[in-house]
């Protein structure tokens, strides 16, 4: 059935969200007025993806100011300029899927009698090819920091005096903060099952076929590949990505990383906020030793002296 706004998109959505589970939602533009609305009865997400293009905010199509209510619910924002797609998506199986922007003419919210025409429809049963799209846009997107924020929002006074009609502009933003967020770690424990996965492109465990779509996106491994490119591009892309890199450095640095010196790097160098505690990434230090020494092609090895795990380099 198709979903109308005006009629019963906006009641639909609202009971698509409250049934939700690791809400993810990607809408191009958002106004602060009609997210407080959509939120204000149900369980907020825990990752936004908006456009934000610098136009965005001289028009008024969107509004900076969301970004203290992401703030506020824990919400992690992302900017992708590349977005136009319009879906909310619970736990990567359902989604909510529409042409309506998180606006009073796009959702009705606050109500809005000269409303946008839009349409809506829900789909119970994500194929691994769509879920990997997603993982592929979330990963491709750019987490917006403190830092971030601020940048923008000192400059779109001026832009605003400057264009005072739509027009093309560019806001000039640094990005300081490297991209160490902890999901951009591998998620996969045993690369057999990635593999397996990759191969089949089914699992009867949804937490490991999340996380193996997760590694594929991370890694830009699309399907089609054969078993031995499979594993060459994965350990071409695993070894590239910056946040192994500077890990590595410490370990060619030292010959060797136990465990704990591992967590205590991870959780200084990561981009997170709040920043993890050490017990809450035992499990990424795992997954990573164990990525590092498979892919690495007999240059890596794990052992475990005085009852600390240690990865070392083998001479």
């Amino acid at each position: 059935m198709l979903l109308k706004n005006g009629l019963n998109l906006t009641h639909e959505l609202k009971d698509f969200i409250r049934q939700s589970e690791n809400s993810t939602v990607l809408v191009p533009y958002v106004k602060l007025r009609s997210l407080e609305e959509l939120y204000k009865d149900v369980p907020t997400p825990e990752v936004l993806v908006v456009r934000w293009d610098p136009m965005d905010f001289v028009s008024g199509v969107s509004d900076v100011e969301i970004f203290d209510f992401c703030k506020a619910n824990s919400i992690t924002l992302y900017r992708n300029h590349r977005l136009h797609l319009k879906a909310f998506i619970s736990n990567f199986q359902r989604c909510f899927l529409g042409s309506a922007n998180i606006t009073s003419k796009g959702i009705n919210l606050p109500e809005n009698s000269n409303h946008n025409y839009e349409l809506a429809t829900t789909i119970d049963d994500l194929s691994i090819e769509d879920r990997l799209y997603f993982n592929i846009i979330l990963n491709e997107s750019s987490l917006i920091t403190d830092n971030i924020y601020q940048q923008i929002l000192q400059q779109i006074p001026e832009a605003k005096a400057r264009f005072p009609k739509p027009s093309k502009f560019k806001i000039g933003i640094e990005y300081p903060d490297k991209n160490f967020l902890i999901s951009s770690l591998p998620m996969t424990y045993d690369l057999d099952i990635l593999q397996t996965i990759y191969k089949e492109r089914e699992h009867p465990d949804d937490v490991e076929l999340n996380c193996a779509l997760h590694d594929l996106a991370l890694y830009g491994i699309t399907f089609g590949l054969s078993e031995s490119d499979f594993i060459e591009r994965l350990s071409i892309s695993f070894f590239k990505h910056p946040f192994i890199i500077d890990f590595l450095d410490q370990l060619d640095e030292k010959g060797q990383l136990y465990f704990g010196e591992a967590k205590a790097w991870i959780q200084n160098n990561c981009s997170d906020v709040p920043t993890p505690r050490k017990w809450e990434i035992t499990s990424n230090i795992q997954i990573l030793y164990r990525w590092i020494e498979r892919l690495g092609d007999g240059k890596y090895g794990i052992d475990r002296p005085n009852y600390s795990e240690r990865l070392y380099l083998i001479r």
